[in-house]
């Protein structure tokens, strides 16, 4: 009996060592991932209304910098943005649609509403669709002005948009949905965007199976390392005003408790059950391992089908990969026993009390692995 007890806290010793490196090794893998730019390494841009360096921005093209003024005779448009609902988020796609009122107001000679666009419009989403409040006889678009001076026209769109969704914490994920637009014909030094102080920050508005956790806006100068073929106007043609609309989700921790982590439990919990079995039910024992094997399989293919397929390793699979682990290291240890029973090489009631502490070393294992891969 001493011995078994010895082989007991040995296989415990070993089990914790493995979960140590494991969570050394998964927590490691864990953490966040920023996205890659197009230009890791850019050098401080010489303008005085600019941050000196630039702003990491999730941009497919150019270089944002955070604007600290407006240049000289530069127009100021003053941008808000009204969400009415957002729908159809699809992290397969990495598409979101939304409809929603944008309004400009400015002084001066610059129009933005007709020469504006937006960088991550998805038309393969939906159609996009642009009403406008004022228009003239012939029913084109043409602002009104205000008593104050300023031009002012209302638009309510309806678009979709495509976002680089990063799912390196999923299903624990926050994501934006942010709108990105510039001007196509005034740059920087003629037009610039600045947010509309009275627009305020929406945190009342809600997105459907999500949490939200409040919007934002953002002014940014974007820097092209070209002056698209533009030979008088020069350098100055490479930098253009860039503004930004975002709102923030959460993932809610329901999602994650009660369609994700309660069934991986279950099946786990089965599969190192099984150990508390004597080894003389060798079918019953290989029946429900196996059988807790090939439930993760269909558990992991459930969710996957809700990514990218493409898409790199994310939390949720890093639980799986433990849980395989577990139930493979499972399954060849009631192999082995059963081996050994049946060669009478080792009697059924040899391996109670190992069995008995190693399901609880598993147990340990598989719940703190999960733990440390939340927290860190």
């Amino acid at each position: 009996m001493t011995t078994i007890i010895r082989k007991g806290f040995l296989v415990a010793f070993v089990g914790l060592l493995a979960f140590l490196a494991f969570g050394v090794f998964f927590g490691s893998a864990s953490a966040p991932v920023k996205a890659a730019t197009p230009n890791p390494v850019v050098a401080p841009l010489n303008n005085r209304h600019v941050s000196i360096l630039p702003t990491q921005g999730k941009i497919p093209r150019g270089t944002l910098y955070k604007v600290n003024s407006v240049p000289a005779g530069a127009e100021v448009v003053y941008y808000g943005i009204e969400p009415i609902q957002a729908y159809k988020i699809s992290l397969t796609d990495d598409t979101w649609d939304l409809n929603f009122y944008m309004w400009y107001r400015w002084k001066g000679p610059f129009d933005p509403v007709g020469t504006t666009t937006f960088d991550n419009s998805s038309s393969a989403s939906t159609n996009y669709s642009v009403t406008y409040s004022y228009t003239n006889a012939a029913g084109q678009e043409q602002p009104i002005t205000l008593s104050n001076g300023y031009h002012y026209q209302l638009m309510y769109i309806q678009a979709g948009f495509s976002n680089d969704f990063n799912l390196t914490r999923y299903p624990l994920d926050n994501q934006e949905l942010e709108i990105r637009f510039e001007s196509t014909t005034y740059a920087f030094n003629q037009l610039v965007f600045e947010p509309d102080p009275s627009a305020g920050k929406d945190t009342g508005f809600n997105v459907a199976d999500w949490n939200t956790q409040g919007t934002s806006y953002q002014s940014y100068m974007k820097h092209y390392s070209t002056t698209f073929g533009n030979s008088d106007s020069g350098a100055q043609f490479q930098d253009w005003s860039f503004g930004t609309y975002t709102i923030s989700i959460q993932r809610p921790l329901s999602h994650f408790l009660a369609k994700l982590l309660l069934p991986l439990i279950i099946a786990m919990a089965a599969s190192i059950m099984v150990l508390l079995l004597k080894s003389e039910h060798e079918i019953s024992r290989l029946a429900i391992s196996g059988t807790g094997l090939l439930t993760l399989i269909f558990l992991q293919q459930g969710y996957s089908a809700d990514l990218p397929p493409t898409v790199p390793l994310v939390m949720m699979d890093k639980f799986y990969a433990l849980g395989y682990l577990v139930v493979l290291f499972t399954f060849g240890r009631i192999i082995w026993e059963t081996t050994q029973v049946f060669h009478h090489k080792r009697a059924a009631e040899n391996f109670i009390l190992v069995d008995r502490v190693l399901a609880g070393v598993l147990a340990v294992i598989f719940l703190g692995g999960i733990a440390t891969l939340i927290l860190f």
